[in-house]
């Protein structure tokens, strides 16, 4: 009898989709912490987040970094360069893993310090976390990841990773104002208005003389 009951029971979950929903772990927005990922054993200088939807794609992300989601400069611009699930790739993690590692594929530049940001996409959620002014020389191009800032599940564990995105940050120059110079025509105009001035003062003072 109680078999029977049981029976019952599991066919009427699933026939109200009961089975599905308590299967699937709803997911809960997180918040970062500049742990949650590294480079060669140092720490993000800064992190946001974590906020709803994509990074990419039809996401906001990239126009926020240049909006200053980040304080790094009014001449600063940025641009998406990578994803660890898409390729030609800039950036690789492991995909599917709560942690693991990151990596870049090269150096983002070739010579002096970097600045960049690389966000955690993680069930419905991303976080984002910059690095300014990285020597490549010092930390290598190998980092471990955490998506526990990023999204967790209702028992408060994280979700898995998505995909990882890479953003570089550049500094534009910003040329200084040009001081206007007389055309040559001009400063001989003046020249002679001067001598004709001194000559007119000569003679005056020799009449009075």
């Amino acid at each position: 009898m109680n078999n029977k009951f049981s029976v019952l029971l599991a066919s009427a979950a699933i026939a109200t989709g009961t089975i599905a929903t308590l299967a699937t772990a709803p997911a809960h927005a997180a918040t970062c912490a500049v742990s949650n990922v590294t480079l060669g054993g140092m720490t993000a200088n800064d992190c946001k987040g974590s906020f709803g939807g994509n990074d990419t794609g039809g996401g906001t992300l990239l126009n926020d970094l240049k909006n200053g989601l980040f304080n790094i400069g009014a001449n600063a611009t940025w641009d998406l360069i990578g994803k660890s699930d898409e390729g030609p790739v800039d950036i690789t993690a492991a995909n599917g893993s709560t942690t693991g590692t990151w990596s870049l594929t090269q150096a983002i530049a070739d010579s002096g310090l970097s600045t960049f940001a690389i966000s955690l996409k993680a069930a419905n959620s991303y976080s984002v976390y910059l690095f300014q002014d990285v020597d490549f020389s010092v930390t290598g191009l190998e980092g471990i990841f955490n998506t526990i800032g990023v999204s967790t599940n209702n028992k408060g564990k994280a979700q898995a990773l998505s995909h990882a995105s890479l953003f570089k940050a550049t500094y534009v120059t910003i040329p200084e104002p040009v001081k206007s110079v007389p055309e040559p025509a001009t400063v001989a105009s003046l020249g002679f208005l001067t001598v004709g001035a001194l000559r007119g003062l000569k003679k005056k003072s020799l009449v009075r003389g």
